[in-house]
């Protein structure tokens, strides 16, 4: 879960009131700005300060306490934090801890300062400002990478995980302001060994306007799902509109279950017909003329943007997405850090004694899948094994409303192709794209290397200087006798 899954529509936005109950300590956190609301959980912006004073920021998601005292939701909540335990990648945003403070239950979440896609292609028809192609291209690229590495895991026993996300869509994927980009959201991801099969909600978990037709039909779904939602999110930022109309004639499930893709516009685009492949392919409604994987629609994209020219750079696309919308988000973050006293979340320790359920954070495995890590045992978490009850029918109604409501807004989308040293050869008009209000959604790491990265340099001939040096004191000790 994340907090793009919560995001606030316009009645659901924070108020005055709510932001005056803050900063507040919830275990070992300080809450010091509300960024989110929505039918499950409140999101927070929050600072953790250890005993010596380091500090660094996270997200907080402390769910709503109608689903807090639920046994089977706080047991949904355990398979996810154990899930996320063995998703380490840098495209996935990793789940910090779980745990307990007094009667709130809360989930910590590593930090993504920048914005959801859904909220960047907002801003972008706002301030009629294009989203560059080789960016686009580049962040549907990195989510491939994200779903690779998580749809290959394996467990204990080397046998595949069967992890499949669900709910791939533009809220759930964050860009930050170094160029980051990272998937969230995998609460309710799928794993054959963790979540039973006869979950009558099965099916309405994910957000029927990026659902593939077998799971808009409720039947068993693989990785390949992904890979078709995935294929929806690169047509929208094609064509510059939603593929499903959320206001048509048909429920938006009724449409993903049909599955009638509208051919893509000529859009004059470098290569177009081969790009326009990709996208058949990933959107083919029989499972065994699409993709067979996420990896595999990444080599052949990857290949596209090479070929075209639409190479697209992290650093750039960071430096490109600050300047065009970051600075009065970034400004009032660190205001509302500014003003929590000293030492606030060192209190927090004291008033709130951790519960059984948060004396060790959930820890990651070492990356064993497709970024190449070395596979380690995987880390035990200290999290209670919620009891297999089912869920109160309060709390089911409260998440079909969640997963059901999807609330959108009118927007021009107007995405450019950049090439280097020359005029673009087309762009992609402004057309209407309707998109779920999102939130700000959390914070970034290292931003060093590109959407497709280079090979590294070298360090070799560092080392061989180094060398030479030790060589060259060593004679002249030798001679100084």
């Amino acid at each position: 879960m994340s907090a793009a899954e919560t995001v606030p529509s316009s009645d659901k936005t924070p108020s005055s009131e709510d932001r005056a109950a803050l900063p507040r300590n919830v275990g070992p956190y300080t809450l010091f700005e509300l960024i989110g609301r929505g039918g499950m959980a409140e999101i927070y912006l929050a600072r953790r300060e250890t005993d010596l004073g380091a500090t660094r920021r996270a997200v907080v998601k402390q769910i709503l306490p109608a689903f807090a005292d639920d046994p089977r939701f706080s047991e949904m909540l355990t398979h996810e934090a154990k899930l996320a335990a063995r998703l380490s990648h840098q495209n996935i945003v990793q789940v910090d801890d779980l745990g307990r403070d007094g009667d709130a239950l809360y989930i910590a979440m590593e930090y993504v300062e920048g914005f959801d896609l859904g909220a960047l292609l907002r801003k972008c028809s706002e301030s009629k400002r294009p989203l560059p192609l080789e960016y686009a291209l580049g962040i549907v690229a990195d989510v491939l990478h994200a779903l690779e590495h998580a749809h290959r895991r394996t467990g204990d026993d080397g046998e595949p995980l069967g992890i499949v996300h669900r709910d791939v869509s533009p809220t759930n994927v964050l860009i930050s302001f170094e160029g980051e980009v990272k998937l969230c959201d995998f609460g309710i991801a799928n794993a054959n060994a963790l979540v039973r099969s006869d979950d009558a909600n099965e099916a309405l978990m994910g957000k029927a306007g990026y659902m593939s037709p077998e799971h808009a039909r409720g039947d068993k779904i693989d990785a390949r799902a992904d890979v078709f939602a995935t294929g929806i999110m690169l047509w929208e930022l094609i064509a510059g509109r939603r593929l499903y109309k959320p206001k048509g004639e048909l429920p938006l499930i009724e449409q993903a279950r049909r599955a009638e893709i509208p051919k893509l516009p000529d859009k004059g685009l470098p290569q177009q017909a081969r790009l326009y492949a990709i996208v058949k392919r990933a959107l083919a409604p029989l499972l065994p003329e699409r993709y067979p994987s996420a990896g595999a629609m990444l080599r052949d994209l990857e290949e596209y943007m090479a070929s075209a020219g639409l190479l697209a750079n992290r650093i750039k696309l960071g430096e490109w997405l600050e300047q065009s919308f970051g600075k009065e988000l970034i400004e009032s973050r660190r205001a509302s850090e500014r003003r929590l006293p000293k030492g606030a979340a060192v209190a927090s320790k004291s008033d709130h004694p951790p519960s059984p359920t948060t004396d060790e954070p959930v820890a990651p495995e070492a990356d064993g899948g497709a970024s190449g890590g070395a596979s380690t045992a995987a880390s035990s978490a200290s999290i209670r094994e919620a009891r297999h009850l089912p869920m109160s029918q309060g709390a089911i109604r409260a998440f079909k409303r969640e997963l059901e409501s999807s609330p959108s807004m009118p927007l021009e989308l107007d995405v450019s192709v950049h090439m280097p040293g020359g005029e673009p050869p087309g762009s992609l008009d402004a057309a209407t794209m309707e998109l779920p209000p999102a939130s700000d959604p959390h914070t970034a790491a290292d931003a060093s290397q590109p959407i497709v990265a280079p090979a590294r340099p070298s360090r070799l001939p560092l080392v061989l200087v180094a060398a030479g040096l030790l060589v060259v004191i060593a004679i002249a000790a030798l001679m100084g006798r």
